[in-house]
């Protein structure tokens, strides 16, 4: 078997289930089987790459799928929805017949038939066109049927639907990665595409063997009129969804506990949040981390960007650049630590290209790259920052700010060139992007942040870090030996004297306290002189008092 009854899905899952980094989800499966045999019974759950869809559509699998049914009631017992088995099973006993029981998940445990399908799986090298893979797949599931249902008419073996209606059985659908087609070259076609769309709806609409249907992707399902092929199916977006937000990333309380309960002390919970905190935001407004960066930070015991290369679309330049012109001031302003106020509508996925504003800043919080909330959008965590800072490198965002003026800067600071350092900044912001307008600090940080880009082949720049009695605007921590740390303090309208004061008297330096010696920058910008200043000052720690 391979689709069907397949008892792949609880072999993945239980491997899944023995990592010490794993996080018990297993009560979505309880939110989950309430949707079974009802109108709403057709659920798609899209997240970015890297969020346990995978794991969790394995879960679901496991818990129903017939043919694994001892192993898995074993596995499930011990898990939290095990927690619901003695009284839902009660509640079947005293009413077999009562309404509902067909919402409890217990009394179905391991007796249903699961079509299990991972569309990555069914993508292989030999696929080449849509009809290659509408024959792979059909070949898997009439091959799994006659081996099943020996004694059904197989005389027209191309009509998946009419083999399943001759059954007379029920399955649960679990299609996994049901948008990786998309991603092909040969489903740039619009034809292909909808015939991918029609191939899914006579599957699964209106069809009484189906029990329900989970599927998961990244995309939201394509609707290209308001009587799409799919819109039989309830989505739960990163956009919108009050219901399965919880079995998706992890919660700070679930980091916590995993730590406490397998002793992982390293990386600390706070250097985790500011790594990898924020991915997605639930309707209520909590924080869900990406599990998968967490996991390999724990096991490894340091934090690096671990999710960033994957997925699809995964460069974020080559999202901005379908409409730099629009979009390079709001990138900045958040590569700057700025939350913009915005009103985004959602995202287009049968688009393979999208173009507006409102769609690129949309399609990256699909995917990952951007949190949005309560009409406020950012880029949430350092993981990110870095994946941002690295595409405005680039000169194909019309920047035109070259790494090699980048890394004069740099030189110009470590040497101490006060007044060359002052110019450059002032250039980048009347030269390279004029059309950026100051306001406030935070816009003197954006084309802080943009003018020291090449510092971060160097140094691990961090803004607004804890330090001290506060946080400091900028530290630049050297990644070796060779290089000076860099404490960076910005005014607005005031003066560069009084930036290292604020850096003496906060303490800030203690973040360095273990070097010999730690530069000191402030810089100022005036709104009256329309100039930029700078000062700079090398100090040694253990020479200040209270520093050693």
């Amino acid at each position: 078997m391979y689709c069907l009854n397949s008892g792949e899905g609880y072999k993945l899952f239980m491997e899944a289930a023995q990592k010490d980094t794993y996080v018990d989800k297993t009560m979505m499966i309880d939110t989950l089987y309430r949707y079974a045999m009802t109108a709403c019974k057709y659920i798609c759950v899209t997240r970015p790459r890297r969020f346990g869809k995978s794991v969790t559509a394995n879960m679901i699998a496991a818990f129903f799928d017939r043919s694994a049914r001892e192993n898995s009631r074993k596995l499930f017992e011990r898990s939290r929805v095990g927690s619901l088995k003695e009284e839902q099973e009660k509640i079947c006993s005293e009413n077999p017949e009562g309404s509902e029981t067909g919402k409890l998940c217990w009394p179905v445990q391991g007796s249903l038939n699961v079509i299990r399908i991972n569309m990555i799986d069914v993508l292989t090298d030999t696929v080449q066109t849509y009809t290659d893979f509408r024959n792979m797949l059909g070949n898997l599931l009439v091959k799994d049927l006659r081996e099943l249902y020996p004694d059904i008419d197989f005389s027209d073996d191309q009509n998946i639907s009419n083999l399943l209606k001759q059954t007379g059985d029920k399955f649960v659908f679990v299609i996994d990665e049901w948008d990786a087609i998309f991603e092909m070259p040969f489903m740039q076609q619009e034809e292909d595409r909808k015939q991918y769309l029609l191939f899914l709806k006579g599957l699964l609409k209106d069809k009484f063997y189906v029990h329900f249907v989970y599927m998961t992707g990244i995309l939201p399902i394509a609707k290209y009129t308001s009587g799409s092929p799919l819109n039989m199916f309830r989505e739960f977006s990163a956009f919108k969804d009050n219901q399965f937000y919880p079995y998706f990333g992890l919660s700070r309380d679930e980091i916590q506990n995993l730590m406490q309960s397998k002793g992982f002390s390293q990386p600390s919970l706070e250097e985790l949040t500011f790594w990898y905190d924020g991915y997605i935001r639930s309707h209520d407004g909590e924080h869900m981390f990406n599990p998968e960066s967490v996991a390999c930070a724990l096991v490894d015991g340091k934090c690096e960007s671990n999710w960033t290369g994957t997925g699809p679309m995964n460069e974020v330049r080559d999202i901005i650049r379908h409409n730099v012109q629009d979009l390079r001031e709001d990138i900045i302003r958040m590569v700057g630590g700025e939350t913009l106020e915005i009103s985004l509508s959602g995202f287009d996925a049968e688009k393979a290209r999208v173009s507006t504003k409102d769609e690129i800043l949309s399609a990256m919080v699909v995917y990952g790259f951007l949190s949005y909330f309560n009409g406020q959008l950012c880029i949430p965590n350092h993981e990110l920052m870095l994946k941002f800072q690295a595409a405005l490198s680039s000169r194909d965002l019309g920047l035109r700010q070259t790494l090699e003026e980048s890394k004069r800067l740099l030189k110009a600071t470590l040497s101490q060139k006060d007044r060359e350092v002052a110019e450059m900044i002032e250039d980048i912001h009347t030269q390279k992007i004029p059309f950026f307008a100051y306001h406030d600090e935070n816009s003197l940080a954006c084309v802080v942040t943009i003018g020291y880009l090449a510092a971060l082949d160097d140094y691990k720049i961090t803004r607004e870090d804890k330090a001290g009695k506060g946080y400091a605007d900028f530290t630049f921590e050297p990644r070796n030996n060779c290089f000076l740390p860099i404490i960076l303090e910005l005014k607005y309208n005031h003066s560069v004297k009084n930036a290292l004061k604020c850096i003496r008297e906060r303490g800030y330096i203690q973040r360095f306290r273990d070097y010999p010696e730690v530069l000191l920058v402030g810089i100022n910008y005036s709104e009256k002189t329309k100039k930029h200043t700078c000062r700079t000052e090398r100090v040694v720690p253990a020479d200040l008092p209270g520093q050693a």
